[in-house]
């Protein structure tokens, strides 16, 4: 009787690790399918939140294309309307540039005369060119500083005619001044303007007025480089260095 319980004692405590050992068994598996199952879940919302991006991207690309589809229309429309309205600027800008052609000679180079005078002049080269009785056309011999001298062929009105005739110089008027643009000036006393006997002291016979030139040596004063006026004298004496009176580019005559 001892003996059958002994035995009966054996074969329980085996079923006892047999059940024990099963026990283990059946939990490690559940563990092992709990985190099987949490890693198929992130690898899923991995998944699910690559394809968020690239849904995002998908519709950021598309909404990039439609813009550049509209700017591309936008910039083609332009253009083909650039034809119309390119005329009217290019029919505006000759329209400026024709009026600014036409006056050119008569407002933007004017000769001026001013100061102690009964009537105050501003002359363009067309009136002067009109003032046929005073013209004046002569060779002048000319000597600089430096011992240099030149003959050259001048044309312009006669300087003492055009204020006394035109101007109607003052009688109590003592200088005449010769300023032009640059602001280099000549002065002149009214017996200096006055004297129609300067001389070239290689041509005895040759006698010459103060002169407003308009022309040199067959051409014209351009311009566009200033008031075309030049002040022109000739010698006073043999050996009188004359060339530094000649003023170029006048502004304006000053009688005081």
């Amino acid at each position: 009787m001892r003996k059958f319980k002994t035995i009966n004692l054996f074969i329980i405590i085996i079923l006892a690790i047999s059940l024990s050992l099963s026990g283990c068994n059946s939990k490690k598996e559940k563990n092992e399918i709990k985190v099987n199952m949490d890693e198929e879940q992130e690898i899923n919302q991995v998944e699910i939140e690559e394809e968020t991006r690239e849904e995002a991207d998908t519709k950021e690309e598309l909404e990039e294309k439609e813009q550049e589809q509209e700017e591309n229309q936008e910039d083609k429309d332009k253009k083909e309307e650039s034809p119309q309205n390119t005329e009217k600027p290019t029919e505006k800008v000759e329209t400026v540039k024709d009026t600014k052609d036409e006056p050119v000679e008569e407002t933007a180079n004017i000769l001026k005369i001013e100061g102690n005078v009964g009537n105050e002049l501003k002359l363009s080269l067309s009136d002067l060119k009109a003032m046929e009785s005073i013209i004046f056309q002569g060779e002048y011999y000319s000597i600089n500083n430096y011992g240099t001298t030149n003959h050259t062929k001048f044309k312009g009105v006669n300087l003492w005619e055009l204020l006394d005739q035109e101007s109607q110089v003052s009688s109590a008027a003592t200088k005449v001044s010769i300023v032009a643009t640059d602001g280099y000036k000549m002065e002149f006393t009214i017996e200096q303007a006055k004297k129609q006997d300067y001389i070239d002291e290689t041509n005895p016979d040759a006698k010459f007025p103060m002169i407003i030139a308009w022309e040199e040596n067959g051409e014209e004063y351009d311009s566009e480089e200033g008031p075309p006026f030049k002040l022109v004298v000739g010698q006073k004496e043999p050996g009188d260095v004359n060339k530094p009176q000649w003023v170029s580019n006048i502004d304006k005559i000053i009688v005081e």
